[in-house]
């Protein structure tokens, strides 16, 4: 893996869609992977399969102990859950994988080639939230994979300690499932462990890629709606501090404010069109967060040792992928209601009456601002902050009641 995405020095074409295109390419969903939308790919289909016999025989195996071993339960349903949204994940991916394509090649034209003109300012912007989104993908994809490493070095670790103090070794699979016996014994033990250690790395990929994609969406969006408030700035100061503007400025005006016009709705239509193939994703994400975050709450409280370092970074894990949807989504939000507050503080006051409704369009548009609301809610920071608020208040509770 190259590392030079993470500096500001990487080729600005380069970070587009960098991580996503790591993570979802690697396991063979990344939507403009092949040239034809239909074709066949071996490796979907491989690693769909792989996960969903891990996600059956883990929700099983949980299910099994959930009277007996409340602990062992969540232990193995807390992973299954993850791997489970991620299946629905793989297989919405997939599904829209024509349309994830178009918003690609959509909003690489709207951000590099077309619209943009070599401006210093303009560069500038398309870079910093570029870097943004690239770091911040790449931390919950980092927090993911030392979890699942964990997870999969845990049983190794715990019989090389039975075995420096003289006890015979334990050998048991990285994530609890149900397994036929002759799997799990020589000479199929090492193929079962690793078919099982891979199951978690297919969730953190698919996971990170699907989620990054999210992200580096919104940070698009942010940029090119940050590209129109720059624009609207250098139209509406054309007439610099005089009171009204020639008949060739208001008929060039007229020209950019349409131009302008469009391209705010461009931005709108891909927005609604990407919100709408995302929505089941977005939602699903947080429903198995919430229920990931308490179930590992109460492992946290009931674990000890190198379990209690498994659970806590797994927990912030979960809460780095919550927190770049809720950014993501608030990024859009503020910046596409900036749009007005710039219009309105520019030098609208010399147009003509025609040119001031076009102004006043925009400042209305500008008010309701974009979001990629899913049902019940819509992700933003006030929301990750009370999912914060609920979490601490459960872990008080659970410490006092332990």
């Amino acid at each position: 893996m190259n590392f030079k995405f993470l500096s500001r020095k990487f080729p600005l074409r380069d970070y587009y869609f960098y991580v996503p295109r790591l993570c979802l390419g690697s396991m063979g969903f990344w939507p403009q992977n092949t040239a034809r939308p239909d074709a066949v790919n071996i490796g979907v289909w491989i690693n769909f399969i792989i996960l969903t016999i891990g996600v059956f025989t883990e929700i099983h195996a949980g299910c099994t102990v959930l009277r007996s071993d409340l602990a062992l339960a969540l232990d193995t349903l807390c992973p299954a859950g993850t791997s489970a949204v991620t299946l629905l994940k793989m297989a919405l991916i997939y599904y829209y994988r024509r349309d994830l394509a178009f918003v690609l090649r959509r909003m690489e034209e709207l951000v590099y080639e077309r619209y943009v003109p070599p401006n210093a300012v303009k560069k500038h912007i398309i870079r910093a939230h570029a870097v943004t989104a690239a770091r911040l993908n790449f931390i919950p994809f980092v927090m993911g994979f030392i979890t699942c490493t964990s997870y999969n070095l845990k049983p190794l670790l715990m019989s090389l300690l039975l075995y420096l103090q003289g006890q015979e070794p334990m050998w048991k699979l990285p994530f609890n499932m149900t397994m036929p016996s002759f799997v799990l014994s020589a000479p199929y033990f090492p193929l079962t462990y690793l078919f099982t250690a891979y199951t978690g790395y297919i969730t953190i990929f698919m996971y990170g890629g699907c989620d990054a994609f999210y992200f580096e969406f919104c940070s698009n969006i942010s940029a090119l709606l940050k590209l129109l408030q720059e624009d609207l700035k250098s139209m509406l100061n054309i007439g610099d501090d005089k009171l009204t503007l020639t008949k060739a400025e208001a008929e060039i005006l007229e020209w950019r404010l349409e131009r302008f016009i469009n391209r705010h709705n461009a931005i709108i239509d891909l927005t609604r069109y990407f919100q709408q193939r995302y929505s089941i994703i977005t939602l699903a994400h947080f429903v198995s967060a919430g229920i990931v975050i308490g179930a590992s709450i109460f492992d946290l409280m009931m674990f000890t040792g190198f379990g209690i370092v498994i659970y806590i970074g797994y927990t912030l894990a979960v809460l780095g992928q919550l927190f770049i949807y809720c950014y993501g989504g608030s990024m859009v939000s503020e910046s596409s209601v900036r749009l007005a507050t710039v219009a309105f503080g520019c030098n609208w006051y010399a147009c003509n009456p025609k040119l001031r409704r076009y102004i006043l369009m925009i400042i209305s548009r500008s008010q309701r601002p974009i979001n990629l609301s899913v049902p019940f809610f819509s992700p933003s920071l006030p929301t990750f902050a009370s999912i914060l608020q609920t979490s601490a208040s459960i872990i008080a509770l659970a410490s006092s009641l332990k």
